[in-house]
């Protein structure tokens, strides 16, 4: 078995493990910590993958803002102690129901699908190739969306200032 193999199977049984206690988990706050894990476990994939630059997106976006601000709703929020207010559902028979049916639907996909194997090339580092297209080819959509972004903030703070007047 190689590193890399054994990389894989390790971070598929962190994301499926820690991916029940984000479904199933009755706090909230042990969700957000697990949630944190299962998307840091994603980054490795992207490693093994040799996608250097989005494994730093996953980590710094998604494990590193998105959870945090999770956790801090989490603790902010009212009385998140108290397993009355529990993130589980209740429509158990309708769920296995739903779920088994997408699996079987997986399956008949996967075995209906002529897949091409191919050996992978020589790893590199992508980070500079990707700076090279945003600001060479990709200009013109990497403009707009930052122009986007930029409109959503103004917006935010407008709302927020508006709320603040009343």
């Amino acid at each position: 078995m190689e590193i890399a193999e054994l990389f894989f199977y390790l971070f598929s049984a962190m994301i499926l493990g820690l991916g029940g206690i984000v479904a199933f988990s009755k706090n909230l706050l042990h969700s957000a910590f697990a949630l944190f894990f299962v998307l840091f476990g994603i980054a490795g994939f992207y490693v093994l993958l040799g996608g250097d630059f989005l494994a730093m997106v996953q980590i710094m976006v998604y494990a590193g803002g998105v959870c945090v601000l999770l956790i801090f709703a989490t603790m902010l929020s009212n009385d998140i102690s108290q397993p009355e207010k529990s993130n589980l559902s209740f429509q158990t028979v309708l769920s296995v129901i739903a779920g088994g049916g997408f699996v079987l639907l997986l399956l008949a996909a996967f075995e209906k699908t002529t897949w091409n194997v191919v050996v992978p090339g020589e790893m590199s580092a992508t980070t500079n190739t990707i700076g090279k297209l945003l600001l060479n080819e990709y200009i013109l959509p990497f403009e707009v969306i930052s122009f986007l972004l930029l409109a959503a903030m103004v917006g935010a703070i407008m709302l927020v200032k508006k709320g603040e007047n009343s």
